[in-house]
């Protein structure tokens, strides 16, 4: 017992001589971190009201003459944003929903507005980028045309426009009742999600870098020939950059009692500590693998950048999962970064936190613990193997 702790206590001497050297990258993963949540700040001020979004909506009118037409067409740009492209080139038209320069492109037929008055319900053509605004314009599309079958047999000519204009552009007034700062929650889980990448980065690259120096053929021929095998090494090794790495957390979870104060006390902010607790020792653990895969220094920046960036990017973190393709989602699910990130989005939006609400939460921590054993096991498989061939 008295030989292990001698031997933590002077690997864990070694390790920090090395971290010393690596300290400018420590303070530029911080500095990334920090100005990444600067620029997503926001005013601070709670949102309590709604506004809908509108759509780019392109109009190819070619029943311009009839007044159901005209006012179909008024009301669609009414509540959008129409725009100036060349209705006779389909090229360009392609193109700008290709780009999503257009969200939605409504063609409207000759005899449309007498046809929709004969009860004959016509189709109308329509391009679509396939996002959600282009949903909400279809939307919009059914409502009119609806309300026009609805009250044509009880008015007509400039009434029954009158009176179908009075009943599509009713307002509805959306309150957002919340005991939430939503807006300071936002900026926080941000500054969370970024700091997959400013853990993940940091673990990735100080690990390596120390386990690469930890292999100099001097300190490898004393570790094999000494009474430890590489399960106790290991051990030993992990130990020390436990203590590196925890000591990096707690100075991220104090830069975030800095930039947040009251709100790092309530229920939301001891959800993202634990959260980003649980991924610190998934953080510990990949780094360990990939430092005992490889000790080249000059290939491990690279590792870095594939790891954190690649992570950070397929997993929510810069991007919203909303605005992902599937396919990304699908290989993200394979990630723990995703988990975590998903915890982050939860935990945005509890009031109340009880066994129900928290289910989610502790089925995503379980993954991430999970996939950080499975690490270990993958760490331990490595350095045997590697003791063996040496």
């Amino acid at each position: 017992m008295n030989k292990l702790k001698k031997e933590l206590k002077s690997t864990a001497k070694t390790i920090l001589k090395i971290l010393n050297k690596l300290k400018g990258m420590i303070i530029l993963y911080t500095a990334i971190l920090v100005a990444i949540t600067a620029l997503n700040q926001t005013s601070g001020n709670n949102m309590t009201n709604f506004e809908d979004s509108k759509p780019s909506v392109l109009i190819v009118n070619k029943d311009s003459e009839d007044n159901i037409a005209k006012g179909f067409e008024d009301y669609i740009s009414k509540h959008s944003e129409i725009k100036d492209i060349d209705t006779k080139d389909e090229d360009k038209i392609n193109d700008a929903i290709f780009y999503r320069d257009v969200n939605y492109v409504i063609y409207i037929p000759k005899d449309f507005g007498k046809n929709l008055l004969d009860g004959k319900n016509p189709s109308l053509e329509y391009k679509s980028c396939g996002d959600e605004y282009s949903s909400y314009a279809q939307m919009m599309v059914e409502k009119y045309i609806k309300t026009v079958l609805i009250y044509k047999d009880y008015y007509s000519g400039a009434e029954l426009i009158s009176k179908v204009n009075k009943v599509v552009d009713k307002d509805t007034k959306v309150y957002m009742k919340t005991t939430l700062d939503t807006s300071k929650l936002s900026s926080m889980t941000q500054y969370f999600n970024i700091l997959n990448y400013a853990l993940l980065a940091g673990c990735v690259y100080c690990i390596s870098m120390i386990l690469a120096s930890l292999n100099d053929e001097t300190v490898r021929k004393r570790t094999i020939i000494s009474s430890f095998n590489y399960k106790k090494y290991n051990r030993i090794v992990l130990l020390s950059n436990s203590i590196v790495i925890f000591a990096m957390w707690i100075l991220y979870m104090i830069l975030a009692l800095i930039l947040f104060k009251d709100l790092m006390f309530s229920s939301n902010g001891l959800g993202y500590v634990i959260n980003s607790f649980v991924f610190t020792i998934c953080s510990l653990t990949i780094g360990f693998l990939i430092g005992n895969i490889t000790q080249n220094k000059n290939a491990i920046g690279g590792i870095v950048n594939v790891i954190a960036l690649g992570t950070s990017f397929l997993c929510g973190c810069f991007v919203p999962f909303e605005y992902m393709p599937d396919y990304v989602l699908k290989i993200a699910h394979i990630l723990p970064t995703y988990y975590y990130v998903a915890n982050n989005q939860l935990i945005k939006t509890m009031e109340v936190f009880n066994f129900e609400s928290i289910k989610p939460l502790l089925i995503n921590g379980a993954v991430i613990v999970i996939s950080s054993f499975i690490f270990v096991a993958v760490t331990n498989y490595v350095s045997k193997r590697k003791q063996i061939i040496n």
